[in-house]
């Protein structure tokens, strides 16, 4: 039975003996039992006022016990004025009123404290029966003064009872809050410790992923190599974390140069080690095997990588590996051969917008394992602008409704810049994703590169 129908019952049983009171003492007032019924049906009519609101939430309970308090100073404000004004019925308000304070607002507000401690100690039998010593010795002392002033008889044992109580009450919660600051100061002191320990630890892990960082740094496309093969161009590189699984690599072989704008499979650390296994494999499809094409740099690559991730006894790779733009400038004969892998390659030439079509299938496990990569050769223009990019900047979210920025407003974005520098054209499109994204975490690294030539 939930404590708000018990409510209900104390309240009416109370109002059936307060009736009942009523009666017998209208009609015999020299009989004390017909005062006591009187005074058990206030009894229980209050406190089962107080059980009507114990089912409420913490919160509403709180908010219940202050308005109750108001009410009790009211009551005790207009018993002090009546009094002094020697106003009929006082004595019926000052009994009611005692009876309110007693089993109605500290009953409730007994509650409160014991749900309120059960939150901030594991001795909670121990906050429960102090705070019901509290509740019974500020009750008896209460009734007691009551009763002295109405010149009731148990006046003086109410009170010395109360008395006792609240004394060794006092000394109850002293010792209870000592020990609780004991606790509580060793629990800090453990707390301290852990998080030291967490600190130093969170420091190691950082120490060497920034060391990772500077090994994946020394391994992507140097500046020097860059500015002599590609002497107009900019990299907008910004990963999600300190390391990353976008990266941009290059070579010169074959009489060739060859650059990489890609995209591994995850971020953060596991993205980083993918990135480093992609450049290695494609360092040795170039350098080591000799492959000129780079549709066929890619396919090695994607061999190398199913086999290398491999489940140990299986002959089956894993599904890692990565999406890409591989170029291969011939700048004797103004030739550009590509492969692209998902991520397209975009060429501006003049009012022209050239997207070279990626093949939908990752340099890495899939359905369409056996399918070649397609080779694409342009022959290049000057003042042509090539722009190579992966998927993060497209699919970041943030702008006035918190949608992804998506590859067509980055397209419209590249031909509304291509008259600007390239050092001006990439602090716009940081400008662009900066503003986009807003407050926003950012969902993926990001690589965007322009060439022009």
């Amino acid at each position: 039975m939930s404590m708000k129908k018990i409510g209900f019952v104390f309240v009416l049983l109370g109002l059936a003996l307060i009736s009942l009171g009523t009666i017998t003492v209208t009609n015999n007032q020299k009989n004390p039992l017909h005062y006591f019924i009187l005074l058990v049906g206030l009894v229980f009519f209050f406190l089962g006022v107080s059980f009507l609101f114990f089912d409420s939430s913490y919160e509403k309970r709180i908010k219940q016990a202050r308005i109750l308090l108001i009410v009790g100073i009211a009551f005790c404000v207009l018993i002090v004025v009546g009094a002094n004004m020697h106003i009929a019925g006082v004595s019926i308000l000052a009994v009611c009123t005692s009876c309110y304070l007693s089993f109605t607002y500290l009953p409730l507000l007994t509650k409160n404290r014991i749900e309120k401690w059960k939150q901030y100690t594991r001795k909670v039998w121990h906050a429960y029966l102090l705070s019901v010593g509290d509740l019974i010795s500020i009750s008896a002392l209460i009734l007691g003064y009551l009763f002295k002033k109405l010149h009731w008889p148990g006046a003086s044992i109410m009170m010395t009872v109360g008395i006792i109580i609240l004394a060794l009450s006092l000394i109850g919660w002293n010792r209870f809050f000592s020990t609780e600051i004991i606790l509580r100061k060793l629990a800090e002191g453990k707390l301290r410790d852990t998080i030291n320990e967490v600190e130093e630890k969170n420091k190691e892990i950082l120490d060497s992923i920034n060391y990772a960082q500077r090994i994946q740094h020394a391994l992507l496309a140097s500046d020097s190599m860059l500015k002599k093969n590609l002497p107009e161009h900019f990299v907008l590189f910004k990963p999600k974390d300190i390391v990353s699984g976008d990266f941009y690599w290059a070579c010169e072989a074959h009489g060739k140069f060859y650059f990489i704008i890609a995209d591994s499979t995850g971020h953060g650390v596991p993205g980083a080690f993918m990135s480093l296994l992609n450049i290695s494999f494609l360092n040795e499809a170039i350098n080591e095997k000799g492959i000129k094409k780079p549709n066929l740099v890619l396919d090695h690559v994607r061999k190398r990588l199913i086999t290398s991730l491999a489940i140990e006894g299986s002959s089956e790779g894993g599904n890692d590996g990565m999406d890409c733009i591989l170029m291969c400038f011939d700048f004797d004969k103004n030739i550009l051969e590509a492969s692209c892998a998902h991520n397209p390659l975009v060429i501006i030439r003049d009012k022209e917008f050239i997207e070279i079509a990626a093949d939908k299938i990752p340099v890495g496990k899939s359905v369409k394992n056996e399918m070649p990569f397609t080779l694409h050769s342009i022959e290049l223009k000057k003042n042509d602008i090539l722009f190579a990019f992966t998927d993060g900047f497209a699919d970041q979210f943030g702008g006035p409704k918190g949608k992804k920025l998506k590859y067509k407003q980055l397209c419209e974005n590249l031909i509304s810049n291509k008259e600007l520098a390239l050092n001006s054209q990439k602090e716009n499109f940081l400008k662009l994703f900066t503003e986009w994204k807003g407050s926003l975490e950012q969902v993926d690294d990001v690589l965007l590169t322009g060439i022009k030539l």
